[in-house]
């Protein structure tokens, strides 16, 4: 049986959301109607003041050009950066949080890519997900079918499909254990990149579903257009270590939806290199991403670029 290594990104969420017909961009968050958790008549923007003074600011960009801005005049050292960095990760962590309860709610069968999950999820050795939103979690829960997140307690349980998220999630937080306070003054500190490691093991906690719209001790995630500042912790590097061990015995790599960004690119690429040279890598996204393609046809001889309707129709 073919092994399958899956790397997946923006493309695919924006697939989904579009089959739900649900209002809702993932390429725009600031536009998302997310709410204060401790108060339900402000909206989240209201309490993270700097986030949205940076909206304001930029009346004329779009959401992830507002932070591809930020990120180009970002300065580690400024402690103003520092705060508006801060609060854009609590942003992104609540808002694709408020988000992935959209999906669950306007949740139906059919899609095509949960068929084609469904038909071939015994092949899949690993999941590579980019993407903050719980969609690819989301498809195998209501499929059935078991997963863990590979970094966080479900690790303890090895079952079924492993997915890493080097990225972050938007239900990740730093451990209970090693930093603690109370959700309503986690907005008011600041918190990153603080390693937590249990018995040699990189860990970070997953937050139950009835509490994702609380604030984050910790929100560690890689903000759009952001050279990961995440590669220096336990937990990702371990990671990419299984994920490349993962790559190794891959017959299949299948990529959906990734942008290929110059910052991902080194990431991406460390998992592409891993995958044996006489293995199948598809591309799969509506747009030809010229960059992506000509990497993989450079050290793949069966590297393709596929249009996902051919793909889903056509694939053995």
């Amino acid at each position: 049986m073919k092994r399958i290594l899956l790397i997946v990104g923006n493309g695919l969420s924006i697939d989904l959301w579009k089959y739900l017909g649900l209002d809702i961009d993932p390429s725009s968050p600031f536009s998302f109607e997310v709410p204060y958790s401790f108060d339900n008549a402000k909206k989240l923007l209201e309490e993270l003041t700097r986030v949205r003074n940076l909206i304001e600011s930029h009346p004329t960009l779009t959401d992830f050009e507002i932070i591809q801005d930020f990120i180009t005049n970002y300065q580690k050292t400024d402690q103003k950066h520092k705060w508006i960095h801060c609060e854009l990760r609590q942003y992104l962590s609540l808002a694709y949080s408020y988000a992935n309860n959209n999906l669950l709610h306007s949740w139906k069968k059919g899609w095509r890519w949960e068929q084609w999950l469904r038909k071939y999820h015994g092949r899949i050795a690993g999941i590579v997900s980019f993407n903050y939103d719980l969609t690819i979690e989301t498809v195998l829960e209501q499929s059935s079918f078991r997963y863990y997140r590979m970094g966080s307690s479900e690790e303890d349980d090895i079952i079924g499909i492993p997915i890493f998220k080097p990225h972050g999630s938007c239900d990740f937080d730093i451990s209970g254990r090693f930093i603690s306070m109370p959700p309503q003054s986690r907005l008011g500190n600041l918190t990153s990149l603080n390693d937590y490691v249990n018995n040699g093991r990189g860990r970070i906690e997953i937050v139950l579903k009835e509490r994702l719209s609380e604030p984050r001790t910790e929100s560690d995630i890689v903000l759009p257009f952001e050279f990961s500042p995440q590669t220096q912790l336990t937990w990702v590097r371990q990671g990419y270590e299984a994920v490349n061990k993962i790559a190794k015995t891959a017959d299949s790599c299948i990529i959906i939806g990734i942008s290929y960004q110059p910052c991902d690119r080194s990431e991406i690429d460390s998992i592409v290199d891993a995958v044996p040279i006489n293995a199948e890598i598809q591309f799969i996204d509506p747009m030809r991403n010229v960059d992506l393609v000509t990497k993989l046809k450079m050290i793949h001889v069966k590297a393709k670029a596929v249009h996902p309707d051919e793909f889903l129709d056509y694939f053995t």
